[in-house]
């Protein structure tokens, strides 16, 4: 018997190749009007700093955060990331990513995504801290 696809795993599926295509606007299409997303803080300038994170709330703010990754000077990144997905629950996947992999600059993460009604509601990014 064929099973359909999870529409979350699809809707993850169009967040990473919105991203990579550096398509702001596809990107943005993914959220829901009242999704929030908490980031490690200085990503993305004008949020308050919330124990080293920074909380960004509705889909017009998670626009000014998602608009500096997407930029000249940071999608060089995005396109050299690789990443792998895990289904944790029911609209609750974890994407394990690298940018740079293999390299001196390789920075490592985790999101966690919430995804119901075919539109992101939570996501929480975290960043591995760098070794030295």
């Amino acid at each position: 018997a064929a099973f359909p696809a999870d529409p979350s795993q699809a809707v993850l599926d169009h967040h990473v190749k919105a991203m990579t295509a550096g398509d702001l606007d596809a990107v943005m299409a993914d959220y829901a009007d009242n999704a929030l997303l908490v980031a490690p803080h200085g990503i993305a300038p004008g949020q308050t700093n919330v124990a080293g994170n920074d909380v960004f709330a509705g889909k017009a703010n998670i626009r000014k955060f998602f608009a500096v990754l997407t930029d000249k000077d940071h999608i060089v990144g995005v396109r050299s990331m690789d990443s792998h997905a895990e289904t944790l629950a029911d609209g609750t996947i974890v994407m394990h990513w690298a940018q740079f992999p293999h390299t001196p600059q390789q920075v490592l993460g985790e999101d966690i995504f919430i995804i119901r009604g075919g539109k992101v509601l939570m996501q929480n990014i975290t960043v591995e801290a760098a070794k030295h």
